[in-house]
């Protein structure tokens, strides 16, 4: 389990969201304490992921907020019914998921990401006609709003480019290169955005070579995320089949901690990566 003091990640998305519906009304600490009924100290140990609050408190303030019913909603209920320093799964659905909402939650409040992707191009790194592509095909059900997804999709990936952006370092196999999404224009185009991205300060984009790709076995697609403070807490997110599993467990992330080093040891630096990308943006 985390150590002891230090918020769960469950718990620092719960109040982060809270900070920032309280903030969308434009309401100082201050205010919002006296008319909720509520101490500031109460609330900001709560804004900071310092202490759990129950479903039905969470529902009060997210009403007193007033945050609509829907994705949102669900998502910070489902995150308050689970004990600090254990899993949480979540199911893919059609529309914006909840997996995908806990995801870009904790991506806003992260200062390191790390992530491994093995068989497409990372989705903070995606162009528009990329991500559109990807989530065209798959099973009949359900229904996709294709639309929404990409637009969400973007709206992710102002986290590279915002104030303060967390440093992100992203290993792809080398196939991922290879795979044509869309055809060839398309293709030049994404191949366009990985070079303007490898060469943002905040951004290491590094290739796992077809040479070495016996560590492809270590692992499936994955982020470690790292929140900022208070506290040192690292969260792994693991993509399934059908669902996220995100993980607080010290020991577990220890372990894809490793694997992840294992993986950047075996990669390309940064500046051969980049190479790499643009010999085979000329060739498409």
């Amino acid at each position: 389990m985390p150590s002891r003091n230090i918020p769960s990640a469950r718990l620092r998305r719960i109040g982060s969201a809270l900070r920032q519906a309280r903030e969308d009304r434009g309401m100082t600490i201050e205010t919002a304490g006296r008319r909720y009924g509520r101490s500031t100290g109460w609330l900001s140990t709560l804004e900071n992921g310092l202490h759990s609050v129950d479903r039905q408190e969470l529902a009060d303030l997210l009403d007193f907020y007033g945050v609509p019913d829907g994705p949102l909603w669900e998502s910070l209920l489902h995150l308050a019914s689970h004990k600090p320093g254990k899993s949480w799964e979540r199911a893919y659905e059609g529309r914006i998921s909840a997996a995908a909402l806990d995801l870009a939650g904790l991506e806003e409040d992260t200062e390191l990401i790390h992530n491994f992707e093995p068989c497409v191009v990372p989705g903070l790194l995606q162009t528009p006609d990329y991500a559109r592509a990807l989530t065209r095909v798959g099973p009949a059900r359900p229904v996709r709003n294709t639309s929404t997804l990409v637009a969400f999709r973007m709206a992710r990936q102002k986290v590279l480019t915002r104030p303060y952006p967390p440093r992100y370092v992203a290993v792809i196999s080398e196939s991922v290169l290879h795979h044509e999404i869309g055809g060839a224009a398309l293709m030049r185009a994404q191949f366009g955005k990985l070079s303007e991205a490898a060469e943002l300060d905040n951004v290491a984009l590094h290739v796992l070579p077809n040479s070495a790709a016996a560590y492809l076995w270590l692992a499936g697609p994955f982020h470690l995320l790292s929140l900022r403070p208070p506290g040192n807490l690292t969260v792994s997110v693991i993509e399934q089949l059908t669902k996220s599993l995100f993980v607080e467990d010290e020991k577990e992330i220890a372990l894809h901690e490793e694997i992840f080093s294992l993986l950047l040891n075996a990669s390309l630096d940064k500046d051969a990566s980049l190479k790499l990308i643009k010999r085979l943006a000329s060739r498409v």
